[in-house]
């Protein structure tokens, strides 16, 4: 009787937490919606998106779903690297959100690829060279390496580059 309840318990928990994820990921924020596909884009699939999750004091927390095993991992469990791009996924979709409201206004970014490798580097560069369709982009660097990943990667019509010689 004892196994017979504690599997009829265990059954119903399964399909609430099946019908909590279904509905949470269909009434996610637009803003989240879109930080969820930039992270994925810059992460170069890694992640496949990112979703709102409550930590264990039930306070809200971001989390990113890792493509394939769907494997839930907080940002104290990322790489420096996941989580900076996971941080430059929620700018982004926030700018994204402020542009469609408003008129464009520059996004200026100083060295955030510095924690990134290249296939990383490469997706986020195409990530913003896709923005700057909508405003304009200006993104220093003091790393050569960056500059010419981006002009091998990014079209000549939207990439302008100046450097400063010492």
């Amino acid at each position: 009787e004892n196994i017979e309840s504690y599997v009829r318990f265990k059954m119903a928990a399964i399909i609430l937490n099946e019908s909590i994820e279904k509905f949470r990921d269909k009434n996610q924020s637009p803003v989240l919606q879109k930080a969820s596909s930039f992270f994925s884009q810059i992460t170069a699939g890694s992640f496949e998106g990112i979703r709102a999750e409550f930590d264990d004091s039930g306070n809200p927390v971001i989390a990113g779903i890792r493509s394939v095993v769907k494997e839930i991992v907080h940002v104290n469990g990322m790489s420096e690297g996941s989580a900076d791009q996971l941080y430059l996924a929620l700018r982004l979709a926030g700018l994204e959100a402020y542009l469609d409201r408003n008129e464009p206004i520059p996004f200026i970014v100083d060295d955030i690829l510095i924690k990134f490798d290249n296939t990383r580097a490469k997706a986020t560069l195409k990530a913003l060279a896709d923005l700057s369709e909508k405003t304009q982009i200006i993104f220093f660097t003091h790393n050569r390496h960056l500059v010419d990943l981006a002009k091998k990667n990014i079209d000549d019509s939207i990439l302008i580059t100046h450097s400063l010689n010492a």
